[in-house]
């Protein structure tokens, strides 16, 4: 049965209303499933005979759903193309009532898209179209939009996958204006330049992206708040929180450790859990429910998500079995 406890910090959240603007990469998460029952002619591949084709907002677009589905008031910054995925991207944003005040269109770019082809529940392909065409001026516009209304939020989230929205000068020109106004940034690594990151609040890498950063292997809880430790210190944290699967999350801000623990549950898929992860926290954080009960809801929620096929983010659904 889900907690007493777990329902009022969701509604303590929803109450609190935080508001928390997202910054990042966006795509579209397509699914296309059908059946497999015969083995190509042409080479010894499998025929898939599509039945269904869905498409889900993902990247930062996936921490946004998470965040307005825990009751924030969220808006989404970033950049997107003039071309169809982006004319997609834009109408599953309205499908879901969400701004796209601070979505801008660059005739440069392409907009990211993710096409993975399932057979049950087994993944057989996925076929990835990349963003690419980011200028200069394309950041400095988006720049130009967002940092005159940081003060209007609680928090910042940084979502970046790497794909060209999150450059290094504008990444510093948000964390020293967030700074400055004294708002937290959450921010959510990728790729190998985090000097980008320096002096943000708090970064929230998995396993292979501190290993990868650090350039070694962690194991332990000892070992993991060592490496906490020296991601603190090399960028100038107030704290990180590293999300560790299975294992949980390790949270250290250089007095306090909480290695926060998961329940045994099935895990179908893990894409899309750090964007869970992310979002938990920082609407946690920001609604003033403490750090212990952040970590729990943030743990607790993530389980339920990565219990599904595909980047599916936190809705209330999910809890019904709790209640029947």
């Amino acid at each position: 049965m889900i907690t007493k406890k777990i329902k009022n910090l969701l509604n303590k959240i929803r109450s609190s209303k935080p508001k928390i603007l997202v910054l990042g990469d966006v795509m579209i998460d397509s699914y296309i499933y059908g059946d497999v029952k015969r083995i190509s002619p042409e080479a010894p591949v499998p025929i898939i005979d599509a039945k269904k084709n869905i498409d889900r907002l993902g990247g930062a677009g996936n921490v946004v759903l998470n965040l307005q589905n825990l009751g924030v008031e969220v808006n989404l910054a970033t950049i997107i193309g003039n071309d169809f995925n982006g004319r997609l991207f834009e109408s599953l944003l309205k499908k879901n009532n969400l701004s796209t005040q601070f979505v801008l269109k660059s005739k440069n770019v392409n907009t990211t898209k993710k096409t993975r082809f399932l057979s049950g529940s087994s993944q057989l392909l996925r076929m990835d179209n990349d963003s690419k065409g980011f200028k200069k001026r394309d950041s400095a516009l988006l720049e130009r939009k967002i940092i005159p209304i940081i003060t209007n939020y609680d928090a910042i989230i940084i979502s970046d996958y790497n794909k060209g929205v999150c450059s290094e000068l504008l990444i510093k020109k948000v964390i020293f204006s967030a700074n400055k106004e004294g708002i937290s940034t959450f921010i959510d690594p990728k790729g190998d330049k985090w000097g980008k990151y320096l002096n943000a609040t708090c970064l929230t890498p998995n396993i292979a992206e501190i290993e990868g950063e650090l350039k070694q292997s962690f194991s332990s809880d000892a070992e993991f708040k060592k490496a906490a430790a020296a991601l603190n210190a090399k960028y100038k944290l107030d704290y990180s929180l590293i999300t560790r699967g299975a294992s949980g999350i390790t949270y250290y801000d250089g007095h306090t450790v909480h290695h926060q623990k998961v329940g045994k549950k099935e895990v179908y898929d893990v894409s899309g859990a750090g964007d869970t992860v992310i979002a938990c926290f920082a609407a946690s954080l920001s609604s003033k429910i403490g750090l212990s009960n952040a970590l729990e809801l943030s743990s607790f929620i993530a389980s339920e998500v990565v219990a599904h096929i595909g980047t599916i983010p936190f809705n209330e659904e999910m809890l019904k079995v709790y209640n029947a």
